[in-house]
């Protein structure tokens, strides 16, 4: 019956919905690794079949050992692949007189994509046993060598880590970075010192532990790029605190003025000056999200310094568990934001605030504001947002 009603729409539309859905079916929730369902719709008939494989067959998802087997067996998908998600194991094994080998065969499936162009990697939640393997073997750790053929020439367009906080990874130990322009950053992760990134264009760091980004400064680790987008989570309790001299590094040497998206939550050591100066070098921002907890310092009013390009706000201030809250300073930010971003033209498309509950309920300010939003017919919300915040 759904096969039927759903022949009955045009041709074009319905490439068009396939192509919508699977890059629903591709968006990762949760930080989990998505599956292969989406490949069942093929098995709905014939014509189905016929029309959404071009488009189905351009994603994988490898998951565990099993189907990174079943998928090396296969041979009519493999050069279509451009999206895949795959779950490294990351073990190295050295038999005596042999060289080093991966335990999984990630490797070699990744070796046949011949169209890969975009690369996320989960971590492996069902590792392969060893068993069998020979008893003097020695086993490490390789991120990269245990993930990518190391004598590849295909150029990655976009490279992610969806992996654990204390995950150590080695980025870029393989993969050449001169052709990515799309980069997120977790773990427990290193990369080259002074390697240019001249097509990096949108950079993520989410839930890094370790020291890496606290020794080195952001020009250092991505050398020649120009960034469109930013992103930031601290994302763990032990995670890497962005700073100010991160904020400078960011406008002064990564292209901040042709910044379109700003991503800052979970900051508690940025102060509002490194904020308000970040601001007012991002005149073509259109996306600002900020998530801030307070300690002593909200000195600076860094409303005043947003752009009027922006379309879509998003703020959050706190303050940390053995700080006293900052009301009075707050209490202009709220002003600031009614006059500067609420009522002005052109309105925003967007607002999502989360301030002290005192602050929103003196004067009626959360009911002032939803009329606003009414009235000129933008999306308002109040309350915490950071966990919808797509990092």
């Amino acid at each position: 019956m759904f096969a039927a009603s759903f022949l009955g729409i045009p041709p074009e539309l319905r490439i068009i919905i396939y192509e919508f859905y699977l890059d629903d079916h591709r968006r990762v929730k949760s930080k989990r690794q998505p599956s292969n369902e989406h490949l069942r719709i093929l098995r709905t008939c014939k014509s189905i079949s016929h029309e959404a494989a071009d488009s189905f067959w351009q994603y994988i998802s490898l998951r565990h050992e099993r189907q990174i087997r079943g998928f090396l067996a296969a041979d009519h998908c493999v050069a279509r692949i451009r999206y895949a998600d795959v779950a490294n194991d990351g073990r190295m094994v050295q038999s005596p007189n042999m060289q080093p080998t991966p335990v999984s065969q990630l490797r070699s499936a990744i070796s046949r994509m011949a169209s890969l162009q975009f690369l996320r990697v989960f971590e492996c939640r069902q590792g392969f046993p060893t068993s069998d393997l020979h008893n003097l073997a020695l086993f490490s750790l390789q991120f990269e060598k245990s993930l990518y053929p190391p004598d590849s020439s295909r150029d990655l367009l976009s490279y992610e880590l969806f992996i654990d906080p204390d995950t150590r990874a080695q980025m870029f130990d393989v993969i050449s970075p001169r052709h990515v322009q799309k980069l997120r950053v977790s773990g427990n992760c290193h990369l080259p010192l002074q390697q240019a990134t001249p097509a990096l264009r949108h950079l993520t760091l989410f839930a890094i532990t370790g020291n890496y980004f606290d020794r080195h400064s952001l020009e250092t680790c991505f050398s020649g790029s120009r960034l469109d987008s930013f992103i930031y989570g601290m994302g763990h309790r032990l995670g890497f605190e962005i700073r100010d001299r991160h904020l400078h590094s960011l406008i002064t040497h990564l292209g901040g003025s042709h910044l379109r998206k700003l991503v800052l939550v979970g900051c508690s050591r940025l102060t509002t000056d490194a904020i308000a100066e970040c601001l007012l070098h991002t005149s073509a921002l259109e996306y600002f999200a900020l998530s801030i907890a307070t300690v002593n310092e909200l000195r600076r009013n860094f409303i005043l310094a947003l752009p009027r390009t922006l379309r879509i706000v998003k703020l959050q201030v706190t303050h940390v568990w053995y700080a006293i809250p900052l009301l009075q300073e707050e209490r202009g930010l709220c002003d600031a934001l009614e006059m500067e971003v609420l009522k002005r033209v052109p309105r925003p498309i967007a607002v999502h605030v989360n301030f002290h509950n005192s602050l929103m309920n003196e004067g009626d300010r959360a009911e002032r504001w939803r009329r606003i939003a009414g009235e000129a017919g933008f999306s308002f919300r109040i309350g915490p947002w950071e966990e919808n915040e797509e990092i």
